[in-house]
């Protein structure tokens, strides 16, 4: 793209799940900045065993929302119905481009994937992007949310052992050929230098670019990690090899406010533009 910024957005929220504002809102504030379209991606996040992971204990959060952190696709399949209607609706009040999109958390354990495929086939949509925010055991079955892995253990041999699995979970949502692009791939950054910094899990992270080349799956870079770590998702030595594989990327601002939306794009155009990554994504 030539443009001096992107002018749309693909990963964005409202309040169906955790965003702060209707579809409505997010909409009006594309339209306000000029923008060509706009894709919401509210999560989805289902796992079997959502309720019962000490993440539901500790974390607040998961506590006062338990409609986004479910274990049960059939559950929320009509919530879910509606929402795409909404999503319809609002594009024709609107008159504009809205892509009905979600934000889906990987999970490996046996059945899941085709309980999966098996819901999106109900409902209207247009996309999903795979964006993992929970860690698991060795069987799938047990998780927990990443950023309460400090809390709820002390030992780094286990911090190890679940992000290596974290990384290695993102390569088979990328090789399971189901996903638009692969949103923050190094998130984990949030738990901070000392766990996973720019440059640990470095082979795993290599691994993963590989795996997104070999798929010609694109990647985003997301101007939230400003608002986390301050700095992008990725960091900046990722990028580098990106570029390397030639990989595709899109601008993300993973907004969950009107206020995130197309937030610090020309600052990252300009990390693509110096690293020479011109492979872009445009629906």
């Amino acid at each position: 793209m030539q443009n001096k910024f992107q002018t749309f957005s693909y990963h964005s929220h409202t309040n169906f799940s955790d965003g702060k504002c209707s579809i409505t809102e997010m909409v009006c504030r594309a339209k306000e900045l000029g923008f060509s379209e706009l894709g919401i991606s509210d999560h989805l996040i289902v796992h079997k065993n959502m309720r019962q992971s000490p993440s539901c204990v500790v974390n607040a959060y998961m506590q006062k929302e338990p409609h986004i952190y479910c274990s049960d696709f059939d559950a929320i399949l009509e919530r879910f119905q509606r929402h795409c209607d909404e999503m319809r609706q609002v594009a024709k009040a609107e008159n504009f481009k809205l892509y009905t999109g979600f934000e889906v958390d990987f999970f490996t354990y046996d059945g899941w994937l085709e309980e999966l495929q098996d819901f999106l086939q109900k409902l209207d949509y247009d996309y999903v992007i795979s964006g993992n925010h929970f860690l698991f055991d060795e069987s799938g079955e047990n998780l927990i949310n990443l950023t309460d892995l400090k809390e709820l253990y002390t030992d780094r041999a286990i911090y190890r052992d679940y992000l290596n699995r974290h990384f290695k979970a993102m390569a088979q949502a990328v090789e399971s050929g189901m996903f638009k692009f692969l949103a923050h791939i190094d998130y984990a950054r949030r738990l901070g230098d000392d766990i996973c910094g720019p440059t640990d899990f470095w082979a795993e992270k290599i691994a993963l670019l590989d795996t997104l080349a070999a798929n010609n799956v694109p990647m985003e870079i997301s101007t939230k990690g400003l608002r986390r770590v301050n700095d992008y998702f990725p960091s900046d030595n990722i990028l580098a090899e990106a570029a390397k594989r030639n990989i595709c990327f899109v601008v993300s601002d993973d907004a969950h406010h009107t206020s995130e939306l197309g937030l610090n794009f020309t600052d990252a155009e300009k990390t693509l533009q110096k690293h020479g990554i011109k492979n872009r994504l445009k629906f």
